[in-house]
């Protein structure tokens, strides 16, 4: 059960930093690309973005690379 709870922390913890690493680029380069209404946003808005980039990373990446294909 240990072993069990270990794995998932060390999942968590390596989510968070992928998360991290992938949030910080994408508030400031990604957001405008999937959303116009992002582009030309203020500092704070963009901090803003980064909690919710560093939870929803997987999906946001998607929509972020088919928004560099079009």
């Amino acid at each position: 059960m240990e072993s069990i709870i270990q794995s998932f922390v060390t999942f968590l913890g390596v989510y968070a930093a992928a998360g991290i690493v992938f949030a910080l680029p994408f508030s400031f380069w990604g957001a405008p690309r999937i959303d116009p209404a992002a582009k030309g946003s203020p500092l704070g808005f963009r901090l803003l973005l980064l909690p919710a980039a560093t939870a929803l990373w997987p999906l946001l990446l998607i929509k972020w690379i088919k928004a560099l294909q079009t």
